[in-house]
């Protein structure tokens, strides 16, 4: 993850717990990962360029 703010970082796991096909999510202690359990998985990458693209991009100009 590129946003280090904490209240960017808490409402990016929220966004992420909400999302259909996502059980639960969990910050790293370093708060440099978000681990999050997907059900049907079909693409890693392509879900990682998702969540960056349309949830931390914006949450990285609003919160620095």
């Amino acid at each position: 993850l590129e946003l280090r703010d904490p209240n960017g970082l808490a409402v990016l796991a929220m966004i992420m717990c909400l999302t259909p096909g996502t059980a639960w999510g969990e910050l790293s202690f370093d708060r440099s990962t978000l681990l999050i359990h997907v059900f049907d998985l079909i693409d890693e990458e392509q879900f990682v360029k998702n969540v960056k693209q349309r949830y931390e991009r914006p949450l990285l100009e609003i919160f620095q």
